[in-house]
């Protein structure tokens, strides 16, 4: 009997309907961004109509074309990626022709088409696409103006109503009005606990305590109006307010800690955009400033080094998104970069798709390519990337600036710059002056280079990296391990004892156990080098020992890459006579051990200099280019980067530029334009910007927006289905200052927002709730499941973090698996807001509820009800530590005598602290059975069960939904 409280409470989410949660529209949109392009530049050449060819009977440039496939029948089976060809076929499978020819498509690329077939293979194309001519456009942009999202807006009042009691302002008077039309009337008021519960988790993110229900269930006693307002009130001016809100807003500008993407580095500063970002909702930062500083704080004027470093942190919106870093075309590379700004600038702010015309004409909304040649232009002109990362030239970094400081410590920070700089020269001059003195006497030892050793596997020749001996050095790859070997083999010219020395280039990304064989008089040797450590000669050989070798003798030193974590290095060896060692050297051997000895004091004193620096603090930062090096683009034929069309002056979507209103301001000469970008972006004249923010305010307290694409206020996107309220709200936030909070507290204190999830009547004649008479019941996001137990178990730790990422590489992921545990934690107790999101290596729990995926901006995530979401509850090790600390601590509260706790108190601590409310009879009856029967049946400890209990509680439909 008591197991079916597990049943009931635990397994029933996911065996039962839930509420449908509608998809938006956006399966074209993985296509344009990760496909299409693909299919123009690497696949158009031999199979589409505009090149005339159909190598094997295939065209690509059609859904059409590939669904009836060439000489082998349909090129792709949706759905099935391990059926179709075309995947075979990118994946160089011996048994299909390769395509393209020669060159292999890298992993990632194939991932997405694999994605994007398992998918459906979603693809809008119906017709070849017309030959691009560089630049002249066959959209009608004025016809375009027409659609409703590029109409001014229009404030009309609200219509009468049949029940004028009803309405507590203008939202309930628009939507009563529709109710009535379509013949339903609105739901009760919520039960005050789940109304509660409702506010709070929607403003903070968090449960209300046992206390703050109570408190406001008094109050609702009196005046429940009244009660939720002075509520609403109170946790709008909570620290809380900003972290949830925060979320929201960082879905939309793809925050993460880590750049993801071919090589993925940490972005060891990203925390300062989070951080920024939080402190804007809280201070209700108006959101027209909010935009502007975004994408051009860094130019906006400013009163105080604290506004100017704000407003520096906010362009790191523009940074934080992933790029492909290793990319050898740094032209593609950097188009890649301003595509993915621009795909994010227009869904973020504008709700437009506008990454859909980087190749061609949108294929559904009115905007040209030139259109999105105009905004690259600014982008282009836009410093985002910066320098090299991993000390290896063909990894691109990104810019980080240093944040202004008080005079005092700017100038601290100066004299301990100018120390490094001038310890560096003494270094540098000390280092010629021992090669000097090296090169006076005769050659030291024996020296065989990589380019003379014997090689056993496929080893790569690179120079990326300085500091190697001869030509270049040997990596193997990092791969293939156990199945290479590097031998250098020397003739020993005399009996005596030899010192090996070997070279090699060293990073973090090394062997840390290079093992290396020594073959010598006495026997065999082996030894393991850490080559992420400098060698202990000139920062570059590495001494393996001391060794006897006879006259005639060959030498013998092998390198392996077996039992190797990270890239094995082979450079040269050196085998020096310990006599040879002790002879003077024509420099003197006085002078060179001093300058030695000198040396290795001058690096003593670099590195206390460099452990003793004032912190600088540093923020992902964009700025302009020098005047001479900003310009407008060219529009990329078919999207290439090398095939250029017609030049476009830099300048912003003209579907949404009104002839006859406000114009947008002229970029001046010699600067980017982001700030009139901006200005244009968030001017109340822009048809988008404050009705697809109102929109998502919307969506996130109802569960739906008026318009229910969020991310798509395009004509492939929903209509409105109160587009006079849409309007109203958007008019009401521009003219109210842009505030967020302003508007949240109109929505909030509707009568529409506080009614009662069931209704009956009205979801029975609308089953979608379109006309809002009841309330939509909604899950919790995964963020607030997780903080939800955090808080109910007493772990919640509530202070900031700063950096999530600081225990990390500077690879977030590298190639072992230490790394790759090292990135989460399940003992972190801090908010879900300040994890460490390392795209490729997402905190589990947080996936699999639906977190946004970091790779690409979002104002809805995914409703998903899962089998593997029940199977987390039940076996997370985060769920079973937060289980048991509730157990114990409900234990402690409850001053056991005995040894015992009283069951139903227990319980009825655990109703409260997890659900907000009391168990009912039947309820606690049942959990006091399910308690005895663990205790007894089971053979488990009174703590255990309890915990038990809790992991049931936590696993129910009431904890995860709000009603």
């Amino acid at each position: 009997m008591a197991r079916l409280l597990v049943v009931s409470l635990f397994l029933a989410p996911w065996m039962v309907a839930v509420f449908p949660v509608r998809a938006e529209k956006t399966e074209f949109a993985f296509f344009e961004k990760h496909i299409r392009p693909v299919l123009v530049e690497r696949c158009y050449e031999c199979h589409s109509t505009e090149s005339g060819k159909s190598k094997g009977g295939l065209r690509l440039d059609t859904r059409d074309g590939w669904a009836r496939g060439g000489d082998s029948g349909p090129a792709l089976v949706p759905g099935k990626p391990a059926d179709s060809l075309l995947l075979g076929a990118l994946a160089h499978d011996p048994d299909l022709p390769e395509m393209p020819p020669k060159e292999r498509l890298p992993d990632e690329v194939i991932g997405h088409f694999r994605a994007w077939i398992a998918d459906g293979a979603p693809d809008p194309r119906t017709a070849p696409p017309a030959a691009a001519d560089g630049g002249k456009t066959g959209i009608d942009v004025e016809e375009g103006r027409r659609f409703w999202a590029f109409q001014p807006r229009v404030v009309s009042p609200p219509p009468p109503v049949k029940r004028p009691d009803w309405p507590r302002g203008e939202i309930d008077r628009f939507l009563l009005a529709s109710m009535e039309e379509n013949g339903l009337s609105p739901a009760p008021p919520a039960d005050p606990i789940a109304l509660a519960r409702r506010l709070t988790f929607d403003l903070t993110g968090l449960p209300p305590t046992p206390e703050e229900i109570d408190r406001f269930v008094t109050e609702a006693g009196g005046d429940f109006d009244a009660a939720a307002d002075a509520l609403v009130d109170r946790l709008l001016e909570s620290p809380r307010f900003g972290e949830k809100w925060a979320r929201h807003w960082l879905d939309l500008a793809r925050y993460a800690d880590s750049n993801g993407g071919d090589i993925n580095l940490t972005f060891p500063h990203a925390w300062r955009y989070r951080d920024y970002t939080i402190d804007a909702f809280n201070r209700d930062k108006p959101f027209d400033r909010f935009i502007r500083e975004q994408i051009a704080g860094d130019l906006l004027p400013h009163a105080s080094l604290a506004r100017q470093t704000e407003q520096m942190i906010a362009t790191g919106f523009l940074i934080i998104g992933p790029k492909m870093l290793s990319e050898r075309d740094k032209e593609k590379m950097h188009l890649d970069i301003a595509d993915e700004q621009i795909d994010t600038i227009g869904r973020a702010f504008l709700g437009m798709t506008l990454g859909c015309a980087r190749c061609h004409d949108h294929k559904f909304d009115p905007v040209p390519t030139e259109d999105y040649y105009a905004l690259a232009g600014i982008l282009r002109s836009t410093v985002t990337g910066d320098g090299i990362r991993m000390n290896n030239v063909n990894v691109s970094g990104w810019i980080e600036r240093e944040l202004p400081v008080p005079n005092a410590q700017r100038a601290m920070i100066d004299r301990h710059r100018r120390e490094i700089e001038a310890l560096a020269e003494k270094i540098s001059t000390t280092k010629s002056r021992i090669a000097t003195l090296e090169k006076s006497g005769a050659p030291l030892g024996i020296v065989v280079d990589d380019t003379e050793a014997e090689k056993r596997g496929e080893w790569k020749t690179s120079t990326n990296f300085p500091r190697f001996f001869g030509a270049g050095y040997l990596h193997d790859l990092n791969t293939g391990k156990g199945e290479k070997s590097v031998t250098w083999r020397a003739t020993i010219p005399a009996d005596g004892e030899y010192e090996i020395r070997v070279s090699y280039v060293a990073a973090s990304d090394r062997a840390g156990t290079a093992p290396y064989r020594v073959r010598h008089a006495g026997g065999e040797t082996r030894v393991a080098v850490d080559q992420t450590q400098k060698g202990e000669i000139d920062g570059q050989w590495a001494v393996l020992g001391r060794f006897p070798f006879k006259q005639g003798m060959v030498a013998d030193l092998t390198l392996f890459n077996a039992a190797t974590s990270g890239f094995v290095m082979a450079d040269a060896a050196r085998f020096v006579s310990v006599a040879e060692l002790e002879k003077e050297p024509s420099g003197g051997s006085e002078t060179l051990d001093a300058e030695r000895e000198n040396l290795t004091r001058l690096d003593d004193e670099m590195r206390r200099l460099e452990a003793s620096a004032p912190e600088v603090p540093k923020a992902m930062a964009a700025a302009d280019r020098a005047p001479e090096e900003v310009g407008d683009q060219a529009i990329r034929l078919r999207g290439e980067p090398a095939n250029l069309g017609s030049v476009v002056p830099r300048g912003f979507l003209q579907v949404a530029s009104r002839p006859g209103g406000a114009r947008p301001a002229a970029i001046p000469a010699g600067e980017s334009g982001r700030r009139e970008l901006a200005d244009w972006i968030a001017s109340p004249e822009n048809p988008l910007t404050a009705r697809v923010t109102v929109n998502r305010l919307w969506r996130q307290v109802f569960g739906e927006g008026l318009v229910r694409s969020v991310d798509n206020f395009g004509t492939l996107g929903d209509r409105p289905s109160h587009p006079e309220l849409l309007d109203w709200l958007a008019e009401d936030f521009v003219a109210h200052g842009w505030s967020v909070k302003h508007t949240l507290r109109r929505l909030l204190r509707s009568r529409a927002y506080r009614q009662s999830a069931a209704n009956p009547d009205a979801a029975r004649a609308d089953p979608e709730n379109r006309w809002l008479a009841r309330q939509n019941r909604r899950a919790l996001p995964a963020e607030s499941i997780r903080d939800a137990m955090l808080a109910a178990s007493g772990e919640l730790d509530l202070s900031p973090p700063g950096s999530s990422v600081s225990h990390l590489d500077e690879q977030a992921i590298a190639n072992t698996a230490k790394q790759r545990e090292s990135a989460q934690s399940d003992s972190d107790r801090h908010r879900s807001l300040y994890l460490p999101l390392v795209r490729g290596d997402m905190p589990a729990f947080l996936e699999i509820f639906d977190m946004a995926n970091p790779d690409m901006s979002a104002g809805q995530r995914a409703a998903t009800t899962v089998p593997s979401q029940a199977l987390l509850m039940l076996n997370s090790p985060l769920v079973h530590d937060l289980a048991t600390a509730l157990a114990e601590r409900t234990a402690g509260a409850l001053n056991a005598t005995e040894g015992r706790v009283d069951p139903d108190a227990a319980i009825a601590v655990f109703y409260r602290r997890v659900l907000g409310r009391t168990p009912g009879d039947y309820e606690l009856s049942n959990a006091r059975a399910y308690l005895a029967e663990l205790e007894a049946e089971e053979a488990m400890s009174e703590t255990e069960a309890l915990a038990s209990l809790a992991r049931v509680l936590f696993g129910s439909t009431e904890f995860r939904f709000l009603e």
